[in-house]
């Protein structure tokens, strides 16, 4: 259960009742009315009869899974039930000490112990790689392995994102989360920590994602359309979806170079699977394919939960980033000005 939500500035259903020409009184009445109705599987349909996606939803419960297995666990794709009750005493006592007047803990991945949302129930999963068994990536290619990438246009992994090893002259010097514009996909769907929230709409011809992190959101047409020039590239790619029984299945290419995954860029490929499990869970299986830069194609997956802490998905304004920047161009100069005098002697 998330339990540091960002302060609501206007509600992000709006823009999604503009983009379905439907009043966001009517979006939210509609997962209002998923929320109190929970009923079978198989009564999971739109008036329409395709399967119900709807709602709000949030990947918390992920947040503990790492993306990659520990080589040691193998083909293990869950943890003991005394690993699962380790996990899970973690995060309350990371809960308790966070809600505590105690000193803040600082975590490897970006930021002090206050900025993170701790699931109360963690998922027991041991990665959210699922293919290859072994739950890791794929090695890469020769030659990504000898592909450099530019820190300016890259995506990071987690919330703290900060590259010291260059200066930093301008806001085009810093990666695309930094400023606040994009985490990217498929790293949209790896929990961070925090804001992990997603909402689904749907209309008959379309499926339309809306990301607490970041503001950002999706548009997928159903309607068999063709996919777009291959010169026009674009942060989130383009999505074209489509029906396989109960899942919906979209396929997402013309990526930009400028939100690259692990030294992936232009060339990725992304099949995405989404799956109504039950009343609670929305089941989401991305499929990565770049044979420029792995050996092999690699899928992950997440569960989205319902959690009535996240009634709707509030806009995420990203504030401190714009404030900040000006400091950490500044800062980064001083740094590397004081390392250029203390190599020369000076």
């Amino acid at each position: 259960m998330m339990k540091h939500r960002t302060a609501p500035t206007r509600m992000a259903a709006g823009c999604l009742g503009a983009l379905l020409c439907l009043s966001p009184a009517a979006v939210h009445a509609r997962a209002a009315e998923q929320q109190r109705v929970p009923g079978a599987a198989e009564s999971f349909r739109t008036p329409w009869g395709d399967p119900d996606l709807q709602g709000v939803w949030t990947t918390d419960v992920m947040r503990p899974v790492p993306l990659q297995r520990p080589e040691e666990l193998g083909e293990r794709a869950e943890l003991s039930a005394e690993e699962q009750a380790e996990r899970a005493a973690d995060e309350a006592r990371l809960l308790r000490d966070d809600k505590a007047e105690v000193p803040r803990r600082e975590f490897p991945d970006g930021g002090p112990s206050h900025w993170y949302e701790y699931p109360e129930d963690p998922s027991a999963r041991t990665s959210l790689i699922i293919d290859p068994p072994n739950g890791r990536l794929p090695p890469f290619t020769q030659g990504a392995q000898l592909r450099t990438i530019d820190p300016g246009t890259q995506v990071s992994f987690f919330g703290g994102s900060y590259d010291s090893s260059t200066p930093k002259y301008g806001p085009e010097d810093f990666n695309l989360n930094d400023r606040c514009i994009s985490r990217g996909l498929p790293n949209t769907w790896v929990p961070s920590i925090y804001n992990n929230g997603f909402q689904i709409v749907q209309h008959p011809d379309y499926v339309v994602i809306v990301y607490e992190r970041m503001h950002e959101y999706r548009v997928i047409p159903l309607d068999s359309r063709e996919a777009l020039n291959p010169d026009v590239r674009q942060y989130l790619g383009d999505s074209r979806g489509r029906w396989e029984g109960d899942t919906l299945v979209v396929e997402v290419t013309n990526f930009s170079d400028d939100t690259t995954y692990r030294r992936s860029g232009a060339a990725r490929r992304l099949t995405e699977r989404y799956t109504r499990v039950d009343a609670d869970t929305v089941r989401v299986e991305f499929t990565v394919d770049d044979p420029t830069t792995w050996t092999q194609p690699w899928t992950a997956a997440v569960d989205g939960k319902r959690d009535p802490s996240y009634w709707q998905i509030f806009e995420y304004a990203c504030h401190e980033g714009n404030i900040q920047l000006g400091f950490m161009i500044s800062a980064s100069q001083h740094e590397h000005e004081a390392e250029a005098d203390a190599d020369a002697g000076r």
